[in-house]
């Protein structure tokens, strides 16, 4: 009699990377949209300042073990995963503004 047994183990990388935004763009930025975008939508139509160092850093982090959920902090990392129903999040935050959210 043969018997077969599985398991699944789950596993998770976070990738963390710091861009300067300049607050001159931004601002003019902010105006030619009449204030109605924020940081966010700013992030997303520029993602040539963060995409491509976003993917290598997830490249090179760590593989962890668990789903990545929940509140991480350490030295390189102070973010908040909560969506568990996804295969991968992407957050931002800004200290400077005291916002942040997913992209």
């Amino acid at each position: 009699m043969k018997v077969q047994i599985s398991q699944r183990y789950v596993y998770h990388k976070i990738a963390t990377i710091e861009i300067e935004v300049n607050k001159q763009d931004y601002q003019k930025y902010l105006i030619d949209n009449k204030g109605y975008h924020s940081i966010d939508d700013y992030l997303l139509e520029h993602e040539e300042l963060w995409l491509d160092k976003i993917d290598d850093a997830t490249v090179n982090s760590e593989l962890e073990f668990g789903f990545g959920l929940g509140y991480c902090s350490n030295e390189n990392q102070n973010v908040n995963f909560n969506e568990g129903e996804n295969e991968s999040e992407l957050r931002y935050d800004c200290k400077e503004l005291k916002i942040g959210g997913h992209l």
